[in-house]
Formats: structure tokens, sequence, C-alpha cells
């Protein structure tokens, strides 16, 4: 037995050991091997070995030990392990993913596209199952965490089908990207309260429903942002652009306004889409025909040579006289239709080409390509493509609203309103140098070109563009250009060359427009809303994200069925320019029908170098640059899940040849 002495140096023992232990918090993360590491906040990465690595999922955070690393571990080659403490808390939560069986019983494959190594199957339990069965796609939620004895379970919330499914590509990456087709109950029953308590407003709306409003979209749309009318004045033309106004019916709703800007924006897939706005506001808002709206309206005075030169933006009351179909609208113009509204269209046709035309010799406007149009079978899945130019009578729609919308920023600005403005900062500030060195290189009579300005800028682009350099020029520069982006701040959009510009004319499908329209309307001096707090815009972006993510891996997973299909019946080989080059490999766009891919050159016997200034990349034996002309081989994908395309060289001339210009940012309605 020991003595009371013994006891006390035991315990002293104990508790120096115990002060001496390090203790740390940090970030799982996972390998493609059974062990991990947990990321502590220093940015030290602690090796965390199989067995406890059985207990966490990647993402979590938890709070460790860190000691040495055991014997049996030493492989690892880390100097240190984790022993887990405590979960503080886990980023899994509702995902997707495949139905394995094993045996009798059944796991989850989860497809986490933030955790790109995360291999592991979770357990469904048979209460759990909801009827999935081996190889179904499904959402699932995780039921209980492994935390406690490595023993993980989730219950199926939705089960997708399987891969045969008609559509399950649109509702798989939607719910992988988080996009839930309805909105959440607690959302719903806020919008439900805000719709029962329209506010009284003291505001006064201008009766403007004489004017020959009509919308032109397709045959489909039913959530109708806009109408437009030209009537003759003077020489030039009175553009009025009526814009549906859904605040009228959600009025000063704060939670309205994150539940929007959480959702981002109507998600548009090739045969499904997703509204942001659910249809108790968006049909009694939209600009049917000959029904009274409450309506935003922009009314410009254009001069004959499309210069803009007043504007006014003010509360009204419009019916909207027609719904007219592009088609409709295309036939009037090109002289094939005498159509009851042959006066109005003939009218907007005019008051178009006059605004194009300033535009063009004024500002920067994007160009027009042909596009490809996906023929969808009864099974959701590509039957043909065929090649379409874009209708004059969309862009005749895009020209009005793009004009209403630089008014809209003018009135914003002019009354010192916070936007939200949308800018661009054309050549990023840190590649400015880069940039001087590419005009020294390609185009010294522009060396020095102030780029900095909406002027500079446009002298660039229209420089690039008007180049005789074989060289796509115009398209080797994007890589050194900024990205769109909000602002609260007034500040020029390069890439339109323009001093102000916003997107107001879209309160139905995009969450930016709608919170322009709440700040419009306090300017406007409707006390029923409040402007949007600035903090809304990262949610906007991260929605924004979120939908490029859906639709581009539906898109990507429909295209590898097609593709599929063609080496089935024996069609493998195909002719395509190369679009997108980087250090790994290059993107290659197929002339036939659009359709784009990937060949990644990490694997090749060839070791290739990159030459950013040439933007291309050469070996001993080939070389690969910018807008070249290759031919590629399809390498069919067994389970497509929205990677992209795959291809492999065939061969490529010895030549290369401009690929079409890209835009710097992108005009959308």
């Amino acid at each position: 037995m020991l003595d009371k002495n013994a006891l006390s140096q035991l315990q002293g023992l104990k508790n120096q050991i115990e002060a001496e232990k390090e203790y740390a918090e940090g970030v799982v993360k996972a390998t493609r091997h059974r062990f991990g590491f947990v990321v502590l906040d220093d940015n030290r990465e602690i090796f965390l070995a199989p067995d406890e690595m059985q207990r966490v999922l990647p993402g979590d955070r938890v709070s460790i030990i860190v000691k040495p690393v055991a014997a049996k571990d030493k492989k690892a080659k880390a100097q240190t392990a984790a022993e887990l403490e405590k979960l503080i808390s886990t980023s899994v939560d509702c995902f997707v993913g495949e139905v394995m069986q094993k045996g009798k019983a059944f796991f989850i494959a989860p497809d986490i596209p933030e955790l790109a190594n995360f291999t592991r199957w979770l357990f469904i339990p048979p209460n759990a199952r909801s009827g999935a069965k081996h190889g179904d796609l499904v959402q699932c939620q995780l039921q209980r965490h492994p935390f406690k004895d490595g023993k993980p379970s989730v219950k199926v919330l939705q089960n997708l089908g399987n891969t045969s499914t008609p559509g399950i590509e649109n509702e798989y990456c939607a719910l992988r990207a988080g996009i839930s087709r309805y909105l959440a109950k607690p959302a719903v029953a806020s919008l439900d309260e805000a719709l029962k308590t329209i506010p009284e407003t003291a505001i006064t709306r201008t009766d403007f429903r004489d004017l020959p409003l009509v919308s032109i979209d397709a045959p489909s749309t039913l959530d109708i942002d806009d109408a437009i009318c030209a009537e003759p004045e003077g020489d030039g033309f009175k553009l009025s652009v009526a814009i549906a106004d859904p605040t009228a019916l959600t009025g000063h709703s704060a939670a309205m306004t994150t539940t929007v800007a959480e959702r981002g924006t109507s998600h548009y897939f090739h045969g499904a889409a997703i509204p942001m706005l659910p249809d108790s506001v968006s049909k009694p808002a939209a600009l049917v025909p000959e029904e009274d709206r409450p309506a935003i309206v922009c009314q410009l005075t254009i001069a004959a040579s499309g210069e803009t030169t007043e504007a006014s933006v003010s509360l009204g009351t419009v019916r909207s006289k027609a719904k007219l179909s592009y088609h409709e609208v295309d036939a009037v113009i090109n002289g094939d239709s005498d159509h009851r509204f042959l006066g109005e269209i003939s009218h907007l046709n005019t008051c178009f080409q006059a605004l194009r035309s300033w535009r063009e010799q004024n500002e920067l406007v994007i160009e027009h390509k042909t596009d490809f149009r996906w023929i969808l079978d009864d099974e959701k899945q590509i039957s043909s493509i065929e090649p379409v130019d874009k209708r004059i009578s969309q862009i005749l729609v895009e020209e009005c609203m793009v004009a209403a919308n630089k008014a809209i920023a003018g009135q914003l600005k002019a009354a010192d309103k916070p936007g939200p403005f949308v800018t661009h900062a054309g050549i990023r500030r840190d590649k400015s140098d880069e940039a001087k060195e590419f005009l020294a290189r390609y185009l010294p009579d522009m060396t020095e070109t102030d780029f900095t300005t909406t002027d500079g800028f446009r002298a660039l682009i229209n420089g690039l563009n008007a180049a005789s350099d074989e060289r796509p020029l115009r398209a080797m520069i994007n890589r050194l250009m900024s990205r769109a982006s909000f602002s609260v701040k007034p500040a020029p959009h390069m890439g339109m060359a323009v001093e102000l510009y916003t997107n107001g004319t879209s309160p139905l499908r995009k969450a930016l427009d709608y919170c322009v329209h709440l700040q419009l309307k306090a300017l406007l001096g409707d006390s029923s809303v409040t402007p949007a707090p600035a903090t809304v815009f990262d949610a906007i972006n991260q929605a924004s994200a979120k939908n490029r993510q859906a639709v581009n891996s539906a898109q990507n997973w429909l295209t590898c069925n097609y593709l599929n299909k063609c080496a089935a019946s024996g069609e493998n080989a195909f002719e395509g320019s190369i679009v997108h080059i980087n250090t790994s490999g290059f993107t290659v766009r197929l002339d036939k029908n659009g359709l784009e891919g990937v060949v990644d050159l990490r694997s090749h016997n060839d070791k290739f170098s990159f030459d950013k200034w040439e933007m291309s990349l050469s070996s001993k034996s080939a070389r690969y640059a910018l807008g070249q002309h290759v031919t590629v081989e399809y390498l069919p994908a067994e389970k497509p899940r929205g990677a992209q395309a795959a291809f492999t060289i065939v061969a490529a001339p010895s030549t290369a040849t401009p690929a079409d210009p890209e835009s710097t940012a992108e005009i959308a309605r």
C-alpha cells in the first residue's frame, strides 16, 4: 500500500503530465487512405490515425490532444498525432449519394463536393431506407454521428430514382449544390404573413395603363418581368420599360429579403426550372396581358442617334397589351408578318437599332456568336443538337433592358443611394504590369493606353479585336481580367465601358434586381419597404455560385450521356477548338455541336511547359495553343455525375487558328 507521500508524488506527476499536454482545435481533413489529418487554427496538420478517423467526418471541427505518433503509424511520416477529445461541430447534414448494398445491409456512398477524398460508406438502417434500392440516387441526412463509437447512420429523405429516371440529372445536381425546389416552411410562413399584411401606403402611382406596352418572351415564360414600348417623339423616341413590382406584395419584410437573397436567382436547367419566388408572389406580380399591375416604370428620351438624353423612374400602374413570342416579333421585323402589333413592333425595332448603333460607337457590346440548342426527348436526354443564331428580338429586348438599367443606376447615384451597383474593374490591379508587358509584345502602339479608364479600356478591347495577329489576342488577355461584382458605391463597369451600371429589370428572377427595387422604392418615397442591407450581397454571391455549380454539373452530365450514346454508335472522334488552356491541359469546344470537354495532359508521356504569353503548352513533340483546332477522342464515362467530359488528343495541325473572342462580362436579363 502506498503511503501519503507516495500518493502525493504520484498525483503531482499526473498533474505535470496533464499540464504538459497540448490541447488544440482544428478541422478534419480526409485523404484517399484510411488515415486523415486535423488542420489546426495555426495551419499545422496533425496526423489522425485510421482508428480515430473512423470516429469523425471530413469537415468536422474537433478538439484534440497533440501527442507523439504511435509506433504502428510511423509510416505516416508524421511526428505528432491527434487524440480526439471532443466533437465541436460537423459540416455534414443533408447530402446526396448512391445507395450501395452489401449482403443484406444498405449504405450510402456520399457525394459531397467539399469532401472530395471522402470514400467511406455510411449505414442506412432498414427503417430509414424509404424503399431505396441498390443503385438509386438519394438525398439523405446524417442521423447518427460516428464520434461516440465509429458507427454513423443516415436516413433517406428523398429517393430520386436510378440513373434512367427522366430529369434525375437536374434534380440530383440541384440538391448536391444545396438548392431546394421549394422554400423552407419558415420562409413560406413568413411570406404568407407578409402577403396577408400588405401595407397601405400614401405613395401615389402614376397611371401608365394607356401606354402600348407589350412583353416579348418565350411562349413558356410565366414570370413576366417586363413590358416595353417605343413611341415616336420628335426625330427620336420615348422608350418606356415597365418592370414588375413584387415588393408591392411583400412590402416591408426583412425576412423575405433574406429569403430572396439566399435563393439568389431562378435556376434554369435544360428541361426544368426552379423559380426564385413562389407562385403566390410571381403570379400576381407578373405583367400578364390585360391585367392592371403595379410596376416601376423607366421612361427614356432617345435621340435619333440612339443617345439617351433624359431619363426618369417612377412608380406606376400598367396594363400590358399583349405577350408576344420572339418568333412573332422576328417575323414582323423580317417583313414576314402583318401582325396586329406591327406598328408597335416597328417603333421598337427602329428605337433598338438606334440604341444599338450608339452603344457600338461609344461603349462595348457583347458579340453574339452561334449558339447551340439541345433538343430533349421524352427521357429528358439530348436527342439532337442544332446550331442557332440569337434572335434579333432577343437582342432588341436586351438593348432596352440595358438602357433601363443604366437609367436606374443613374437615379440611385443622383440620389446618393448605396446601390447596389454592378461593377467591373477591367484588368485586375495585380495584373497591370503583365497587361502592359502583353501590349508591349503584341500591340506596341497601345502601350501608353490608360486601361484604368472606361475610354482607355474600350480602346484596348477594340484594338485587340481589330489586331491582325494570328493569335487570338482578345481571348488571350482574359486571364488578366477581373470578375464583375456588386458594390454599394458607384464605380465603372469596364466590360461595358460605362461609368455606372446595375441590374434592376428582373426582380421576379434575380435577387440583386429585387434588392435594387427595394432601394428604388425607398428613393421614390414608399415607406412600406426598407432597402436591403449590404450583408445580403454575400448571400446572393453564394447563391449565384451554387446556381452555376448545379447548372454546369447537370449540363456536363447530360453532355457525357449524349457522348456515351455517340461512342456506343461508333462516333467517338470529333473536331474542335481549344477555348481555354492552363498548366494542366485545356478545354475543347466541339465544332459540330458546341459541347465542351477537357484534355488532361498531366498523365501524358511528354512533359509540357506552359507559356503564359503565348497561352500554349509545349513538349518536345507537340504544342497546343489557345484557338488551335484539334481532333479529339471522347473517353466514355462509366458514371457521369457532373464532371466535364474527358477527351484525349488524336491529332493537331501544326498551325494555330484564332478562337472567337470571349466577352469580359455577361449582361443577362
